[in-house]
């Protein structure tokens, strides 16, 4: 069975036995024993194993809540809000985090704050290498306002060990938690809430979060222009990213190149590597690709300056904002390469919807798909 069949296979299963249930109870966190009411499929989504917009058809008919919906739609929400405000970006992987208790860091990093629910999360992150939305969700509150460590280094922390992490969700969740995407409005843990959701899993749940809280600043971002669509090919070789690994009606494109490489990249931000568990995910996806395109190959970021040394012009699938944008764009600026970006259509026709608040974007969405 190849990693498209079992992606799907786990979703057909969620579809048959929990969907008409997920808007019952997709807030809860039993346990890691018990994910039923969730669908488990976030690490395929990630890595467009899975396509949102091909999940959306297939279940908009049979999810008469919606709310699975419109998880997958905060995924498209949050990709094309980054690619419109693509200074946002630029502001976190070029931040200087502010002062804090180093201390503080090692301990939450290590799941020893004394903080059950939290100890609990970090555990469950580091060996599970995931978590539920809404315990992140706690987790990014408790980390920011009851442990008062920069926001950035906690979404750093996320994307080193989660195997869905996407550094448009995963940034922009952050920075929503913290108050900087509501208009300093941020998302405040609660014992009661914690309680209520893990259906009182917990019992040291000593969140010391002040009343007053001290909103977190940022900078204005201003909208840039979106990509526009360029035909291709230019080149002889394309390029293809781990989070864009869905090879649906694509063979055609892929014959067009003498070869296609599918880019290995381990590190975050140019300073902090993924997880080995996190990197081996990675590297069994990208494997079980590369045996389904006949002329493509595995390329090590490690060998990405002497491999592009050859070429002055490349095409490749675009990634998205992120780190595997910027690998890519710092050797070819630097060696004066021509790069052409091949979007999918479906991206750039909905991203030009996320530039305000996700439900002005979801009601164009619904509208234009009949939802």
């Amino acid at each position: 069975m190849n990693i498209f069949a079992t992606a799907n296979k786990t979703l057909d299963v969620f579809i048959e036995n929990n969907l008409s249930s997920y808007h019952q109870f997709r807030n809860y966190d039993f346990g890691i024993k018990n994910r039923k009411n969730v669908s488990r499929i976030s690490k395929y989504i990630s890595h467009r194993i899975l396509y949102e917009y091909e999940i959306i058809k297939k279940i908009k008919e049979m999810d008469k809540k919606k709310k699975f919906i419109d998880e997958i739609l905060w995924r498209i929400y949050w990709k094309g809000y980054l690619e419109n405000y693509k200074s946002i970006w630029v502001e976190y992987k070029n931040s200087k985090v502010q002062t804090y208790d180093l201390s503080v860091l090692k301990a939450a990093k290590s799941g020893k704050t004394g903080i059950d629910c939290f100890d609990t999360w970090v555990e469950e992150l580091r060996e599970n290498n995931y978590l539920h939305n809404h315990s992140r969700m706690w987790f990014a509150s408790i980390w920011i306002f009851g442990l008062r460590l920069p926001w950035q280094l906690g979404s750093k922390f996320f994307m080193q060990h989660l195997l869905d992490g996407d550094a448009a969700s995963n940034t922009l969740s952050w920075r929503w938690v913290a108050g900087l995407h509501t208009n300093n409005k941020p998302y405040i843990s609660s014992k009661e809430n914690i309680n209520k959701y893990t259906v009182n899993r917990f019992k040291k749940i000593n969140i010391n979060i002040s009343k007053t809280i001290n909103t977190i600043k940022s900078k204005q971002h201003h909208s840039n222009k979106l990509p526009a669509w360029v035909d291709f090919p230019k080149s002889n070789i394309l390029i293809m990213f781990d989070n864009d690994l869905n090879i649906t009606n694509r063979f055609k494109l892929f014959n067009s190149y003498s070869k296609v490489y599918i880019l290995c990249n381990g590190v975050i931000n140019n300073s902090f590597d993924l997880s080995y568990k996190v990197g081996q995910f990675k590297r069994s996806l990208i494997e079980s690709i590369c045996n389904l395109i006949p002329n493509s190959e595995i390329l090590k970021s490690s060998d990405l300056a002497i491999f592009l040394s050859d070429y002055k012009n490349i095409d490749a699938i675009y990634p998205g904002l992120g780190d595997n944008l910027d690998l890519i764009n710092n050797y070819t600026i630097q060696n004066q390469i021509n790069i052409n970006y091949i979007y999918r259509e479906e991206d750039l026709r909905y991203w030009d919807y996320a530039t305000t608040g996700f439900y002005k974007f979801k009601n164009s969405f619904y509208r234009i798909n009949n939802i």
